[in-house]
């Protein structure tokens, strides 16, 4: 197969981690996916595919992708996704890879415990371009601990903003509390006056206000009480100088906060 210079360029990102990504390829099954979806941030109409590093082929793509982008066919191949990602976006998109794979790398104990999350814009069915969130979460390990395939989802974020932030991040999974943050534009860098000052435990319960938990939901969640999440969240609003939970979750997805 031929590939354009885009697929070679996002295939030669993966091969510089030979550490990291396995050479073999796997069936996953739909239970699995169904249990990793539900413990991802989805906040818009989303769909999700798992990727093959190997061979850079998709399965288990999720129905509405055709139905967003306007595809006849369904994906058989990363290049299918490459080609209705904004042309504007895609040496980002390279950028965030390479970022996000170097961070996990140097966490290779626990690789398969962690995700990778950007945004960029892809193409709609009808010809505009729109805001989406990626994120990238491994599926299938071999025997030594190497990623054999990940499952990608992609979310609608236009109607929250319209603002890329231009950060990567690589953030913990299953209890383990890290969070990794990339400035990739220069320019963007140099216009925030502050870093993230939302704590850890903060994030856990934005996350949650974004899904549209109460209050008492998440402290149900979280083991603690509503009290403590009131109060976190009141700690929040006045942190990032916003007034309710849509505005707040709008500053932190612009801000590259909200993963």
């Amino acid at each position: 197969m031929i590939m354009d210079e885009n697929e070679n360029r996002l295939a030669l990102i993966w091969e510089k981690f030979p550490e990291l990504f396995a050479h073999r390829s796997n069936e996953i099954d739909s239970d699995t996916i169904i249990k990793m979806l539900s413990e991802m941030l989805v906040i818009g109409d989303y769909y999700y595919y798992v990727l093959e590093i190997a061979n850079q082929s998709l399965s288990h793509v999720h129905s509405s992708l055709c139905q967003l982008h306007g595809l006849t066919e369904s994906p058989t191949h990363i290049q299918n996704i490459v080609d209705i990602i904004h042309p504007d976006d895609v040496s980002y998109v390279l950028k965030a890879e390479e970022v996000c794979n170097q961070k996990i790398t140097k966490l290779i104990s626990n690789s398969n415990q962690y995700k990778s999350c950007y945004c960029f814009r892809m193409k709609m069915q009808d010809g505009t371009y729109k805001l989406f969130h990626h994120q990238a979460i491994p599926v299938s390990m071999d025997a030594e601990g190497k990623i054999i395939s990940v499952l990608n989802i992609h979310t609608n974020i236009e109607h929250i903003s319209k603002k890329n932030s231009y950060v990567a991040h690589v953030i913990g999974l299953n209890g383990i509390d890290e969070f990794y943050q990339f400035e990739l534009s220069k320019k963007i860098a140099q216009e925030r006056k502050h870093k993230n000052p939302l704590t850890i435990r903060e994030l856990d319960i934005l996350n949650y206000i974004a899904k549209g938990y109460s209050s008492i939901k998440i402290a149900q969640q979280l083991g603690i009480s509503d009290q403590t999440v009131r109060v976190h969240r009141k700690n929040m609003l006045k942190k990032t100088q916003t007034f309710n939970s849509s505005s707040l979750i709008k500053h932190c997805v612009e801000m590259g906060w909200l993963v």
